[in-house]
């Protein structure tokens, strides 16, 4: 394997092990829809997502489940392609959006949901509950997108 690969392999790594083990932290001391408050605005709120970003698509259904899962695959298998695919350029960005959609497809194939639990508010106005690998993912979206318009702009 060459060296710049280890290096994008150990990020995804380091974010999986992070994930997974903050997800079975929340499994084993929080009970579903238990909340604790952190700071003003942030919880740890268990729940569960059987949808996709912002419960969408959600239902408990094995339907729903195995297409949510193929669907998660060949986005993994899509981003997969392109770190393989791109030469000498900063892969960072897919490493984070590949560790996220790994993470959360471990969850839907193991548990049939996944763990959700940080929940920012201000007030009573909560944005959507999520985890490590959503906050991966979110991640590097905004690396890509800021790589594509420091690109464009130059």
């Amino acid at each position: 394997m060459k060296k710049i690969y280890k290096k994008y392999f150990l990020i995804i790594i380091l974010i999986l092990i992070i994930d997974i083990l903050s997800k079975l932290w929340i499994l084993k001391y929080f009970d579903l829809y238990e909340t604790t408050e952190i700071l003003s605005v942030l919880n740890l709120f268990h729940v569960h997502n059987y949808g996709v970003a912002f419960s969408i698509f959600s239902s408990e259904t094995l339907w729903n489940r195995c297409f949510l899962s193929i669907l998660s695959i060949i986005i993994i298998v899509f981003i997969f392609k392109e770190i393989v695919k791109i030469e000498k350029k900063e892969k960072t960005d897919f490493c984070f959006i590949l560790a996220g959609a790994i993470g959360n497809l471990i969850d839907r194939i193991h548990y049939g949901f996944v763990i959700d639990f940080i929940d920012i508010h201000i007030n009573n106005w909560h944005f959507a509950t999520f985890n490590i690998s959503d906050c991966s993912i979110f991640l590097g979206m905004i690396i890509y997108i800021k790589k594509r318009i420091k690109t464009n702009f130059k």
